[in-house]
């Protein structure tokens, strides 16, 4: 819905005011328009997560607060990004590119974080913060939110899964450069490589595990040869659909080629990595794939561990293939699917 809104941008871009800047009145009521329309579309804060409810824990007392008039620009993508902030009141919009004609991502919320990726990746902004309608909001500077990490070690893993959740959003710039598999809609063998440098990166960082899981669909040559690869793409689809739907947003799953996937969990160690996959082996058995003929499916899976196997993306891809081909050819009830560690 938002797409056929992002250009609406074509006036005179800043309204002169003191030392604030401001988008000028024009552009903020037709930003406010689109705003209202989704307001009436019943979007909702939802309840706070562990991590932005740390951080308004840690923020009670804190003096440091900013109230933002509608249309005031709380910061601009590519500037420092050395402070972030917690929404206590209000709504923010979120935009990239020339403020003259942006592209309008999303609408932030009380209880959100913004500006927490460029602090904790130490990059410029990605893009610019405004106030939509009154909006108070507390922040924390670098400093200081060491010393919330050093006050709530646990909020590490919160940041992981956010930090990854705001990845798994589709950019139309990412899809059209083959970071999504366009057959299946899974992440692409291309953002695998990048992807998996990154977690290694965070879990060193918050000191944090994750697993890596290789996943081979059984007899998918089979029946690619009895039905034909148009049928062999149509299991396909249906697979990391159902595969999709029983993930957390934050885990990240990967068409590595063929019939092979990989799904990275994230903050998971072996032990719930085994009852997670045992639960996605069972909805997928529970109704056989539509179509002509009706087709079950399974799948065999090798597991690793960040840091136990490996601490390079090599490593754990190798671990993980190396316990998947054991159980390929270990010839152990395949039609059930089985794990290999």
């Amino acid at each position: 819905m938002l797409k056929s809104c992002h250009s609406f941008f074509n006036l005179s871009l800043f309204s002169p005011m003191t030392t604030h800047i401001f988008l000028s009145q024009p552009v903020l009521t037709r930003l406010q328009t689109i705003y209202e329309h989704f307001q009436g579309r019943s979007i909702v804060t939802g309840s706070l997560s562990p991590y932005a409810s740390s951080i308004k824990d840690f923020l009670e007392t804190s003096d440091d607060e900013l109230e933002l008039a509608p249309g005031e620009i709380l910061f601009k993508q590519d500037d420092p990004g050395d402070s972030m902030y917690w929404i206590e009141s209000g709504s923010l919009a979120i935009l990239q590119g020339d403020l003259k004609n942006p592209h309008l991502l999303t609408f932030r919320h009380p209880g959100q974080v913004v500006g927490e990726i460029a602090l904790i990746e130490d990059i410029p902004r990605s893009a610019t913060a405004l106030a939509v309608i009154p909006t108070k909001v507390k922040f924390l500077d670098k400093q200081k939110f060491q010393g919330l990490l050093a006050q709530v070690p646990a909020i590490g893993l919160e940041i992981m899964r956010l930090l990854s959740s705001r990845l798994r959003e589709v950019k139309p710039a990412e899809f059209s450069s083959g970071y999504y598999d366009h057959l299946t809609g899974a992440l692409s063998r291309q953002a695998l490589d990048g992807r998996l440098q990154e977690e290694i990166l965070r879990a060193q960082r918050y000191n944090f595990g994750f697993s890596l899981i290789f996943i081979d669909l059984d007899r998918f040559k089979e029946i690619n040869d009895t039905y034909g690869h148009a049928r062999g793409d149509e299991v396909l689809i249906e697979f990391v659909q159902r595969i999709m739907a029983d993930l957390r947003a934050t885990d990240l799953f990967f068409r590595y080629g063929g019939d092979e996937f990989v799904l990275l969990l994230q903050g998971v160690d072996q032990a719930r990595g085994h009852t997670l996959v045992l639960r996605l082996l069972d909805d997928l058995s529970r109704k056989p794939v539509p179509g002509d003929p009706p087709l079950e499916i399974s799948f065999s899976a090798g597991f690793s561990t960040f840091p136990a196997d490996g601490d390079t993306p090599e490593l754990l891809l190798k671990a993980a293939d190396r316990h998947l081909y054991q159980v390929k050819n270990s010839g152990r009830g395949l039609a059930n699917g089985k794990m290999g560690v």
